[in-house]
């Protein structure tokens, strides 16, 4: 079992003050703002290189940068998306600047602004799969589901084992309502990787939907049995009149996961089925899935609870309470 670091806090939501630091930057400041792996401690050295006159222009435009993907990482997207945009001030040509304030875009659902961004670094990367996933995927949050298939596309074709586009080309397929050559791509992302859950969950629904009970059965099953967060294939086995231990220990995530979010959740966000959060800049949890349209919530939401930002108190989650919470989030009507 896997314990987050954390700090004593309650359910307010401070902001984490960094120390502004203003002599000269030293050459071991410059290498943990590149280098060091943990968030605050990377943001920390980042906002010394920022704030030294010493600091050259080239230096500061890194920063930056890397300030913005420490801050992304641990999902304090607003601030990650300003840091990026100063990076680019400094130097418009960086690519990994551009790509990162694309997924902070998607994120805050500026789907037209985070295409633009990947246009840019495409073009200056034409052949880089990730910044081709990104934009495929807020072409597919924006409803474009051509121009999704064409990235995905281009992704598998830059690397045919790639299951993660395999999976996403298939949700785009489904979306044209183009069944076959979603159940095709689905088998193959779950053929390069047999222990990919959200593959057997949305070909499960494939199958579903094609009066194929046997085939969707086993599907949602085994989805389950490698996430039993994924709440869809909990209630896709409803539909289908199989009731079992699968099905209930997924009810019962749900129900603790509930209970989780109130108690730890909701001086900041809005936890149930309707109302305002309490804190501006935390969004709904019923909203989570509107920044994650198509995929499971287990990694965003992972990470953003596992790595606290500036608007976020520190908790003390296990990997089973985050899989309470995804269950939970996963529960909300519109997150199906």
């Amino acid at each position: 079992m896997t314990w987050r670091r954390t700090t004593a806090g309650g359910v307010l939501c401070a902001i984490i003050a960094i120390s502004v630091w203003t002599g000269t930057a030293s050459a071991d400041t410059v290498a943990d703002c590149g280098k060091v792996t943990n968030t605050p401690e990377k943001i920390g050295a980042c906002t010394a290189v920022i704030a030294s006159a010493s600091s050259t222009t080239e230096q500061k435009a890194i920063a930056f940068r890397n300030r913005g993907l420490a801050r992304a990482e641990a999902a304090a997207n607003e601030y990650a998306e300003q840091d990026f945009t100063e990076a680019l001030k400094l130097n418009a040509s960086d690519a990994p600047a551009l790509a990162g304030r694309a997924l902070t875009r998607i994120t805050r659902q500026d789907t037209a602004g985070a295409i633009d961004d990947f246009n840019g670094a495409i073009k200056l990367k034409p052949e880089n799969a990730q910044y081709l996933m990104g934009r495929g995927y807020a072409h597919l949050v924006r409803g474009d589901q051509a121009a999704a298939i064409a990235d995905f596309s281009e992704v598998i074709r830059l690397n045919p084992k790639h299951a993660s586009a395999f999976n996403h080309r298939g949700l785009a397929f489904r979306k044209a309502d183009d069944p076959a050559r979603a159940l095709a791509d689905y088998s193959s992302a779950i053929g390069l990787n047999p222990a990919y859950a959200l593959a057997y969950n949305n070909r499960g629904y494939v199958y579903e939907s094609n009066g194929q009970k046997v085939e969707a059965i086993a599907d949602f099953s085994r989805a389950l049995e490698l996430d039993r967060s994924l709440t869809g294939a909990a209630d896709g086995l409803g539909r289908l009149g199989v009731s079992g231990a699968l099905a209930t220990d997924t009810e019962a995530n749900i129900k603790e996961g509930k209970l989780l979010v109130e108690a730890r959740c909701s001086g900041c966000h809005a936890v149930g089925l309707a109302g305002d959060s309490p804190n501006p800049r935390s969004p709904p949890f019923r909203k989570l899935f509107e920044r994650h349209p198509g995929l499971a919530l287990r990694e965003p939401l992972s990470r953003g609870i596992a790595a606290p930002h500036e608007d976020m108190p520190k908790f003390l989650f296990t990997d089973q309470q985050i899989d309470r919470i995804i269950a939970y989030v996963n529960s909300f009507p519109d997150a199906k």
